[in-house]
């Protein structure tokens, strides 16, 4: 076995990516409950609302914990790949870097001009570390002599590329034009970067699926 570490490390950070996933869809089901429970509560409706609420409120619990193990998975993932493969290095600091963006982002939640620009710098850092992942599976792959491995890491690494312009371009007319053109490019690039991000989340975690096969041949 040729990168023993990266291959108890890769297997973390892909966990670590299937919990992220299920958060994201708790947390979606989180924002329709909550959404649902302001429209019963505003309605007069007491135990529909309060089944609502608590439902609202679990969903949330859940998406927070998953959140937390998510990190945690990433973080002990990364440290270990990171003694095979120094593009894994960087990640470690970046995520640090988002921790402190994140409580940052919570702090000045009331500010929505402030609050944006911490999500953005913090989407920033989240597409950079994927990046990074990816060169770093790459550079393995390549040598290991993985054709199949370094081709789908090069596709991956196009289509995330093509998604992070895309999500900046949305979020600085977002942040800066109020107008009518402005709100419809900035939906125009949220369903095409949509679309492309399920492409793509499907693409990174068969990628992820492949590394740990190959680092364990």
């Amino acid at each position: 076995m040729r990168f023993p570490n990266a291959a108890r490390g890769i297997p973390k950070i892909f966990t670590a990516e299937i919990l992220k996933l299920i958060s994201l869809i708790t947390g979606i089901i989180a924002l329709v409950l909550g959404i649902v429970f302001v429209g019963i509560a505003q309605n007069g409706v007491s135990t529909a609302a309060g089944a609502s609420g608590i439902s609202f409120f679990i969903f949330m619990a859940a998406t927070g914990v998953l959140s937390i193990i998510y990190l945690i998975f990433m973080i002990i993932g990364t440290i270990q790949c990171a003694k095979d493969e120094p593009s894994f290095k960087m990640i470690i600091y970046l995520t640090i870097a988002n921790i402190v963006i994140a409580i940052i982002a919570a702090i000045f939640s009331n500010n929505f001009f402030l609050a944006s620009l911490a999500r953005t710098f913090s989407d920033v850092v989240s597409f950079v570390c994927s990046l990074l992942i990816i060169l770093g599976v790459g550079n393995m792959a390549a040598q290991l002599g993985n054709e199949e491995v370094m081709d789908k890491c090069g596709r991956i690494f196009k289509i995330i590329l093509g998604i992070g312009i895309l999500s900046l371009l949305a979020r600085f007319f977002m942040l800066f034009w109020g107008s009518i053109f402005a709100q419809a490019l900035v939906f125009s690039f949220a369903v095409v970067s949509a679309v492309l991000g399920i492409v793509q989340y499907v693409l990174y975690l068969s990628m992820l699926s492949q590394a740990k096969k190959m680092l364990n041949e």
